[in-house]
């Protein structure tokens, strides 16, 4: 039998016979060639929930402690499940069991028929609408509509040269344009798209994620790094307060162990754009390229537009080279994680940022970058940035961080108390 993505109706016909004869996860995947966790993930998933007392009868339905499902008091705190303990572990089903006419318990069974419906129901759903995203289709807008319409470029050629952010088919494209999902399309239809919300496809994701990370993987990294051991390095990341609300950007500068914070609206592309505009603005290009002649972040979607960190946006000069860890490996920046710390000291995981504003990262900033460190021999942050790597003036004057005295460090939640 052939190999494919997905299970058919005949490969879940197999399944059901297999388990019908109690056969074990690993006989199933011999005979019809797929991993023992496929298996098992689409029995989890399509497998059907019996009562006692009929197919879908809870008539004579007893929980765990022997009281009815609805009891005359209308008491349910005592209900608990009454479910047959082998079905916590393969094959998590009843069909081979030999106790299954006389227990008085809830089953589980798998039918192929059941799951196959089921899945095609889910493909079917899964397959309506537009997969892009409304933070997608606005980096478009903004980098190929000006290529369209000012500059009068094809389809064909802003494809070619602008497969980081269209990096679907170009059937796909066109379909999009030709649905209006673009600026550049009927362009006296409103801007506001209204369209069916759809699942992202994670194969998509993984397709934009594999396009971006071309010549900027961790490896690339390493390698970068052997080839330039004194570069300076800026390790980037995220830190999330109520979720859906205020996040901080946080820039680590290896070297001298210094932190920057900046608060952003959400946690987007766009946000951490604005805040670069910024911070190249703040520091000017030559100084800005020094220190950020490297940096290292992770695979979160808020990254996804490394030109905005590398490019000067009106020239086009590169400054900076961005390169990403490998996928839930966080101590690859462990310097950055670990210097998390000393924000969750202030901010506890769980606490709202919605009433902070970029004055109060200036505070926390200040106080953080005093704290003496023992790998920097005693001496603080602060101490080994101001001049050694940007001049002081700027530091207060720009983002507003000065020296705290030893004496008055605060690590404390009430430095942010309003």
């Amino acid at each position: 039998m052939k190999s494919k993505n997905h299970l058919n109706k005949e490969i879940r016909n197999i399944i059901e016979e297999s388990l019908d004869k109690n056969y074990s996860f690993t006989k199933i995947s011999k005979i019809i060639y797929k991993d023992r966790r496929t298996i098992s993930r689409d029995i989890l998933k399509h497998r059907i929930k019996k009562y006692p007392g009929g197919y879908s009868s809870r008539v004579n339905y007893y929980c765990k402690n022997k009281c009815k499902l609805y009891c005359l008091d209308k008491n349910k705190t005592c209900y608990i499940e009454d479910i047959c303990p082998k079905l916590i572990k393969p094959p998590y089903v009843c069909n081979a069991c030999k106790n299954k006419a006389r227990c008085k318990k809830i089953k589980y069974y798998y039918n192929a028929k059941n799951a196959n419906d089921e899945y095609l129901e889910k493909l079917k759903s899964s397959r309506i609408g537009i997969n892009i995203t409304k933070n997608e289709i606005y980096d478009i807008n903004k980098i190929i509509k000006p290529l369209i319409v000012k500059n009068g470029q094809s389809i064909n050629q802003v494809y070619v040269n602008h497969s980081d952010i269209l990096y679907f088919s170009k059937s796909t494209f066109y379909k999009y344009i030709n649905l209006n999902i673009f600026d550049f399309r009927n362009i006296d239809l409103p801007k506001k798209v209204r369209y069916k919300s759809r699942k992202i496809n994670n194969e998509n994701q993984h397709k934009r994620a594999l396009t971006i990370l071309e010549g900027r993987t961790y490896e690339d990294y390493e390698e970068y790094i052997k080839q330039n051991p004194s570069a300076s390095i800026v390790e980037m990341d995220t830190v999330i307060g109520e979720i859906g609300g205020k996040v901080f950007l946080t820039l680590h500068i290896l070297k001298s162990n210094f932190m920057f914070i900046f608060i952003l609206e959400n946690k987007t592309e766009d946000e951490v754009e604005k805040c670069f505009k910024v911070i190249k603005k703040n520091l000017g290009n030559e100084l800005y390229k020094r220190i950020f002649e490297v940096v290292l972040t992770d695979n979160g979607v808020e990254f996804y537009n490394p030109l905005c960190v590398e490019l000067d946006e009106e020239t086009g000069e590169v400054l900076s080279q961005v390169f990403y860890c490998h996928p839930g490996t966080p101590n690859e920046k462990g310097s950055i994680e670990k210097n998390h710390e000393f924000i969750r000291e202030v901010l506890p995981q769980g606490t709202t940022f919605n009433n902070l504003e970029q004055k109060d990262c200036e505070l926390l900033m200040s106080h953080i970058n005093s704290i003496p460190r023992d790998l920097l021999g005693g001496a603080t942050p602060y101490d080994l940035t101001k001049d050694r790597i940007i001049p002081k003036e700027i530091l207060e004057t720009k983002f507003g961080i000065k020296k705290i005295s030893p004496d008055d460090v605060c690590r404390k939640s009430r430095l942010l108390k309003k």
